[in-house]
């Protein structure tokens, strides 16, 4: 039973990264990092849950912070230039 548990979580973490990664793309700033907030709490759960494995944490959880540091600073106070 827990395989279905597995794919739905996958699921949802690849969605909401993607989520976030297009509301980057489209400079929505306030939707990515929320999106980067509950892929980091959703992440976390499952992980404490047992549906996602350890090396598949490590992974994700690597791209979450990579991510996390590229977006430090992105809000809507950054000046672009104009």
């Amino acid at each position: 039973m827990l395989f279905g548990k597995k794919k739905k979580a996958r699921q949802e973490l690849d969605n909401l990264w993607r989520s976030m990664e297009m509301s980057c793309e489209n400079n929505y700033k306030d939707m990515a990092h929320d999106a980067l907030k509950e892929f980091e709490e959703l992440l976390g759960q499952y992980y404490k849950e047992g549906i996602v494995t350890q090396p598949e944490y490590n992974s994700r959880h690597r791209k979450l912070e990579e991510k996390k540091e590229e977006l430090k600073g992105y809000d809507h106070k950054q000046h672009i230039g104009w």
